[in-house]
């Protein structure tokens, strides 16, 4: 079973980087409350932050509408909560914020767990690339979707360290 899940996970994924073809642009976008995206992606994964028994904050300082196709947002910040929970520990934390300020939209995912070496940071955006001490399975491929998402709507992809000593993720959107 675990393994038809996984077999399942990496076709879904294969799937959502081809839809993402570069010839084939941005879809009829639309006004995007990112607010409201995150929020119903958080609650999908509210199981897996309680089994961890995760601290879990979702935080909207104002709110902050972006132009693009709701569908890939809703898959860009899917990868980086469900990531940020995967790897944090049990007990850890993750934080999830959306903020409007000086004329650009960003959301904001950090968490407690191991983070990425700064060294690898840019490797994490190749296709199929793994960590060498991962612990957690996965194919390699939900970062690179998520940078590709990012470029479609003309957003920026950043890591960080976070305060809590893991990995901080920004996505920045100029209004």
């Amino acid at each position: 079973q675990h393994g038809l899940t996984r077999a399942s996970h990496l076709v879904d994924q294969m799937l959502q980087l081809a839809r993402l073809d570069p010839e084939s642009g941005l879809p009829d976008p639309q006004a995007v409350d990112l607010a409201m995206v995150a929020e119903v992606v958080c609650a999908e994964l509210g199981a897996e932050i309680l089994r961890k028994n995760i601290d879990f904050d979702l935080s909207v300082s104002a709110p902050c509408a972006v132009s693009g196709q709701s569908d890939w947002l809703r898959v860009l910040i899917r990868n980086l909560v469900d990531n940020a929970i995967r790897y944090t520990p049990e007990h850890g934390s993750v934080r999830v914020c959306i903020r409007q300020k000086d004329g650009a939209c960003e959301l904001t995912v950090s968490d407690s767990g191991p983070g990425i070496p700064v060294a690898e940071r840019s490797n994490v955006l190749r296709r199929f690339h793994r960590l060498k001490h991962a612990e957690q399975s996965g194919s390699g491929l939900g970062l690179p979707i998520v940078a590709r998402i990012a470029e479609l709507h003309g957003a920026q992809l950043t890591f960080g360290d976070s305060a809590s000593a893991g990995l901080e993720v920004k996505v920045h959107w100029t209004l």
